[in-house]
C-alpha cells in the first residue's frame, strides 16, 4: 500500500514534468482554436533537415504514446476491478489518452506517416501492461513509473 502511495506521488512529479507539453496540448483540444495556423499547418520555411527531424521526432513521440495507451489497457485488464489500483489506471490512461489524440492530430497536421511498427507497440505495449500487472500492483506501478520516467527524459531532449 505504502509503495502504491510513493509510486503514486512519484507519478504525479514526473506528470508535472509534462504540464509544458500539457499546456501546448491545450490549443489542440480546446474546440475553440480547431482552426488556428499552429493546429492546422506546418511552417513552410524549414529546411529538408527541419522537416526530417520534425518527421522522425513525431513519428517516435506517437509510436510512445500508443505504447503508453496499450500499457494501461493491459494493465487495467488485469487490475481494473481492483477498487484503489483500477481508478488509478484509469487516470493514468485517461491522460495518455489525452496525449495520443494530439500526437495524432500533430500526425495529420504535418502529413507524417505513423511508424510501421504501431501494430508492434500494441502488442507490445499490452503485453508489457498485462505482464507487468499479473505480477502485482507494485510491479504494474513501477512499470508504469519507468515508462513515464524515460518519456519524461524523451521530451526533455
Amino acid at each position: 500500500m505504502l509503495a502504491i502511495a510513493r509510486i503514486s506521488s512519484q507519478n504525479a512529479a514526473l506528470s508535472l514534468k509534462r504540464l509544458s507539453s500539457t499546456l501546448a496540448s491545450r490549443l489542440y483540444t480546446n474546440p475553440q482554436h480547431t482552426a488556428h495556423p499552429a493546429v492546422t499547418t506546418t511552417p513552410q520555411n524549414i529546411n529538408p533537415q527541419q522537416r526530417a527531424a520534425l518527421d522522425s521526432a513525431l513519428r517516435v513521440d506517437q509510436a510512445g504514446e500508443v505504447a503508453a495507451n496499450y500499457i494501461y489497457m493491459g494493465q487495467l485488464f488485469v487490475l481494473g476491478r481492483d477498487k484503489q489500483t483500477g481508478p488509478l489506471i484509469q487516470e493514468m490512461w485517461d491522460q495518455e489518452k489525452k496525449h495520443l489524440f494530439v500526437m495524432d492530430k500533430l500526425q495529420l497536421q504535418h502529413r507524417i506517416r505513423p511508424t510501421l511498427l504501431s501494430e508492434v507497440a500494441k502488442v507490445a505495449g499490452f503485453g508489457l501492461g498485462a505482464v507487468t500487472a499479473l505480477m502485482g500492483k507494485e510491479a504494474a506501478m513501477a512499470c508504469t513509473e519507468a515508462v513515464e520516467t524515460v518519456i519524461g527524459e524523451h521530451y526533455e531532449e
